[in-house]
């Protein structure tokens, strides 16, 4: 009877958590629609109202000051909650709402810089916003089994790059709106192809918000308990003195400056291309869309390519070393190439779709390569939660300073260009192949000067004996001291950290390479993110039984 009456619920459960998984993979859908409309007109709407490049540059930095100021406050609400997610998501779709239809009335204002602060205003409500979607990644990672999450993971990737293949068409719509509603017989608001956006996008959000409040359902309280031992107190927390220690060692500085720089290099590409697309072709939002297409389908082939090398067992140094000579190359072009009286198609694609496809192969290197580096050192290991909080900050810094210093410095005021003038950008373009070969140059100094080796040419070093093997403090059990010379398993609390949601949910974000509607999502993990997971799984298990042997060895002795 008792299997009869639970079976009922579980299956309950489990439809109930397939439609929630739905719905927000239809999220995930519109979002990526939504966004390849926003992104090639922003430009075009901040000039309707009298604002400049370097406007341009400072709201698109400011969305991402939004997201970023609100994601951890999200994150802690959802925490200190008890796991539910439909108030904060409440939160996120109005603040989305609200954004928006500021993002629509700026056109309402006279022209000039209060329409302009109007729009930044707008936008940065609207990363706040965004800021709350992130609990999606939050959610996926409570609900679903940690040895499905990379499969979910893959899936919401590929449905985001679907929904730019809807970008065009949706474009071609919104390019035909021009009309007006009149408020009074002497006032009315105007309607065109910038502002309805605006409308467009508090219309998602409204009916997103819908879907969400009538099918997503709260996922089961944290599927993964954290370790614990009755002996051990509070596990310990990493401390700015610890995180200085850290970075003194190059191959974990290292890869945060990476981290910093592909996004920084990233942005040009990114906040350049409607501006230089409309002087350089005289494209439109339609057109700027349809090459979006094309960047989806050569990501898409460069995330294959990365897998394929990856089941060959192609090392981190190779994908890293791919993928800024791929930038070197890309961004040089991007300089030579982008001149009005040269200007073909060929000539100003190329170089977009050299980056979507290079960077498959050096961002999920990257981290995995400062995952290994923090997870093989015994003073850091029990760091690896806060490390990556910190790997992906870098990415969002970037994601912040970028876009100003592109727009101030690197793109050229449009009426400056002409035939005597060709060049859409300045010198400061040089500014992506010189970073990324001083990249090039730092991966050669690890793997061959400081003998990190990956490639194995050089001699091998004999392993010293070391006492590595030493259990981290929180380990205080009595039977885990009898083990503690004969066990190599990782520490509770790097287990603890890993397996945790805000590790998962940061690792995540620090894939994503989203500008203006134009972006990359990388789910895929390497062969050594799979190999440590694997690993902590085991040791999890490990910890699991004698934890409970201990707990019985307790309940013995006071018997």
């Amino acid at each position: 009877r008792q299997r009869e009456t639970v079976e009922p619920r579980s299956k309950i459960m489990e439809r109930s958590l397939l439609i929630s998984l739905v719905v927000i993979l239809l999220n995930t859908f519109l979002e990526s629609v939504i966004g390849s409309v926003v992104g090639p007109s922003l430009i075009f709407y901040i000039e309707s109202v009298g604002g400049t490049k370097e406007d341009y540059g400072l709201i698109t930095s400011v969305f991402f000051v939004g997201m970023t100021l609100l994601t951890t406050f999200f994150g802690r609400w959802v925490d200190s909650n008890g796991n539910k997610y439909q108030a904060p998501f409440a939160v996120t779709f109005i603040l989305g709402i609200v954004g928006s239809i500021i993002y629509f009335l700026a056109s309402v204002m006279p022209v000039g810089r209060w329409a302009v602060y109007v729009i930044l205003v707008g936008r940065f409500i609207t990363g706040a916003g965004i800021a709350g979607k992130c609990l999606l990644q939050s959610w996926i990672a409570t609900a679903i089994p940690q040895e499905q999450l990379s499969t979910v993971f893959t899936i919401f990737s590929m449905v985001a790059s679907f929904g730019q293949f809807v970008g065009p068409p949706l474009n071609r719509l919104v390019a035909e709106i021009d009309t007006s509603v009149a408020i009074t017989s002497s006032f009315s608001i105007p309607i065109n192809p910038y502002n309805s956006i605006g409308l467009l996008v508090a219309f998602n959000e409204a009916l997103v918000w819908a879907l969400f409040a009538l099918f997503l359902k709260d996922p089961p309280s944290r599927k993964e308990e954290p370790l614990s031992t009755s002996n051990a107190g509070p596990a310990p927390q990493a401390g700015l003195k610890d995180i200085l220690k850290a970075l003194t060692h190059f191959d974990i500085a290292f890869p945060l400056v990476q981290n910093f720089v592909i996004m920084f290099n990233f942005t040009l590409f990114g906040v350049a291309l409607a501006p230089v697309a409309e002087t350089m072709l005289g494209w439109t939002p339609v057109q700027i869309s349809n090459l979006a297409v094309v960047e989806a389908v050569v990501g898409i082939a460069g995330m294959a390519a990365m897998l394929c090398l990856t089941l060959r067992k192609t090392t981190d140094f190779t994908f890293i070393f791919i993928g800024n000579a791929i930038f070197v190359a890309s961004g040089v072009l991007t300089y030579l190439w982008w001149r009005l009286d040269t200007a073909t198609i060929v000539k100003f694609s190329l170089p977009l779709l050299l980056v979507n496809f290079g960077y498959p192969f050096s961002g999920p290197a990257n981290q995995s390569s400062f995952t290994k580096a923090v997870s093989s050192r015994p003073e850091t290991a029990d760091s690896i939660g806060v490390l990556q909080g910190l790997y992906t900050q870098a990415f969002t810094i970037a994601g912040i300073v970028a876009p100003p210093f592109v727009t101030a410095f690197v793109m050229r005021d449009r009426k400056d260009i002409d035939l005597n003038s060709p060049y859409e950008l300045t010198p400061w373009a040089l500014y992506v192949p010189v970073t990324a070969f001083i990249l090039i140059v730092g991966l050669l100094y690890e793997e061959f000067v400081l003998g990190k080796n990956e490639l194995g040419f050089l001699p091998s070093k004999p392993e010293a004996a070391s006492a590595e093997d030493e259990v981290s403090p929180d380990e205080t059990s009595k039977l885990v001291k009898d083990k503690r010379n004969k066990s190599t398993r990782r520490s509770i609390v790097e287990v603890n950290q890993v397996f945790s949601r805000k590790y998962e949910v940061d690792r995540r974000m620090s894939a994503e390479v989203p500008i203006n509607g134009v972006g990359i999502i990388n789910p895929f993990e390497t062969a050594y993110e799979r190999k440590l997971k694997r690993e902590l799984t085991r040791d999890k298990k490990e910890w699991e039984h004698l934890l409970k042997l201990d707990e019985e060895m307790d309940e013995m002795e006071k018997e």
